[in-house]
């Protein structure tokens, strides 16, 4: 499916094209700020991915495949490509997803904070598909939404970055994502590791960057070590935390993942 998206900067012709992928229950319009700090030198997608945002979809699938088929099919009816590709959390498998789809599209990916196996690449796949099962569609009130977040959510971030989604109006909050979507979704990435397409990646000797907040809790410590010893033998691929940021590392650390961008495609 062609995805619903934001974009923002300047012209293709002139200066890079950047996808920037959302994680679990955003829309592309989660990376406005950091979009404002690049948006005069790269040429920015932003799209919502399926079942989220404006692109709904019915009896859809949503493997990382379904996921990566939708990236290709928007950069071609866009003529994006090649392109730079960021993907934070549910984004790093779609972006990888994508390399492996059309690497020929792709210039490099920067892959932030999800593991590239195991439940759902993290370790609050099981988790979080329960508090998404219990969390209501709507709230009377922002206040009301934080307090149950707080006592359900697994984890700080993941609230945070859920209120920064949300949608309010007369009636009270909503949340920009079919949640049925979204559970399947954990499901159909429980099995699945990308770990063979970042692979592929570090075959072409295409830059990859991989970023851990070191206080994550989604992608613990020693899964990055894990992967980072198995990619040792890639040397276009290179891993790195940052300190004083767990999962929503994108928006803790903006100004830093600012600078990150422009000197990895400068």
């Amino acid at each position: 499916m062609q995805l619903a998206h934001k974009r923002w900067g300047v012209p293709a012709q002139q200066n890079a094209r950047l996808i920037l992928l959302h994680g679990m229950g955003g829309t592309g319009a989660i990376w406005r700020p950091l979009a404002a700090g690049l948006e005069s030198q790269f040429d920015i997608l932003a799209p919502d991915q399926r079942g989220h945002g404006d692109s709904r979809i019915d009896s859809a699938t949503y493997t990382p495949l379904d996921y990566g088929r939708d990236l290709i099919e928007t950069m071609a009816s866009l003529s994006f490509h090649p392109a730079w590709i960021l993907g934070h959390s549910m984004g790093v498998r779609t972006a990888a997803a994508a390399a492996h789809l059309k690497p020929e599209w792709v210039r490099g990916l920067v892959l932030v904070d999800l593991g590239f196996s195991g439940v759902a690449g993290g370790g609050l796949g099981d988790g979080l598909a329960q508090f998404l099962k219990i969390l209501p569609l709507r709230f009377a009130s922002r206040a009301q939404a934080r307090a149950f977040m707080d006592a359900n959510c697994p984890d700080g971030s993941i609230t945070q970055y859920l209120l920064a989604v949300s949608r309010s109006d007369d009636t009270g909050i909503t949340f920009p994502f079919d949640r049925a979507a979204l559970i399947e979704t954990i499901h159909a990435a429980r099995d699945v590791s990308v770990r063979k397409w970042v692979e592929e990646c570090g075959d072409r000797k295409l830059p990859v960057h991989v970023l851990r907040g070191a206080e994550s809790r989604v992608w613990t410590h020693d899964e990055f070590l894990r992967e980072q010893e198995h990619f040792k033998q890639y040397p276009s691929i290179v891993f790195e935390e940052f300190a004083g940021a767990g999962h929503g590392l994108p928006f803790e650390k903006r100004i830093e993942l600012t600078q990150l961008i422009r000197d990895l495609t400068g």
